[in-house]
């Protein structure tokens, strides 16, 4: 199918509606490799932030794992955090606060990235679809003391 868009830089061109589908079906075939990439980024760091905890703290923090998502438990308490893929190949997280005795949750949205390093958003940080990818531990907070 063949259509005509018009470009204020460009002037009429034409349109092709299987590039367009081309396109999108590669950055799905990323984001199902790069998704887990993204996954075990944020287990790492948070896994590395939790045994920090417990030296310096003596938290008592536990990070459990299944290979599509992780968790962070108090040693034979409540789940603290969790972390999981969704069938969009981003990520589902669910954290306590234990200030306000209340469970929060979202999307951690993954943009996939032709140089094979994904990028994750939070949807409903400050401004919409905020990158992330440095410091995503002050997001997803662990314990509040």
């Amino acid at each position: 199918m063949e259509c005509w868009i018009f470009s204020a830089e460009c002037g009429p061109a034409l349109f092709d509606h299987r590039l367009m589908d081309e396109i999108k079906e590669n950055a799905t075939q990323l984001r199902k490799t790069q998704a887990p990439i993204a996954l075990r980024s944020l287990q790492t760091a948070i896994t590395a932030y939790v045994e920090d905890m417990n030296i310096r703290l003596q938290a008592g923090l536990a990070v459990r794992e299944t290979p599509t998502s992780f968790e962070v438990h108090e040693l034979e308490k409540d789940t603290l955090l969790s972390l999981s893929l969704t069938g969009e190949n981003n990520i589902y997280y669910t954290q306590l606060v234990k200030r306000r005795n209340e469970m929060e949750s979202g999307t951690i949205y993954v943009r996939a990235s032709l140089n094979g390093a994904p990028t994750i958003l939070f949807s409903d940080f400050p401004r919409t679809n905020v990158e992330h990818a440095r410091k995503p531990l002050r997001r997803l907070r662990i314990c509040e003391f």
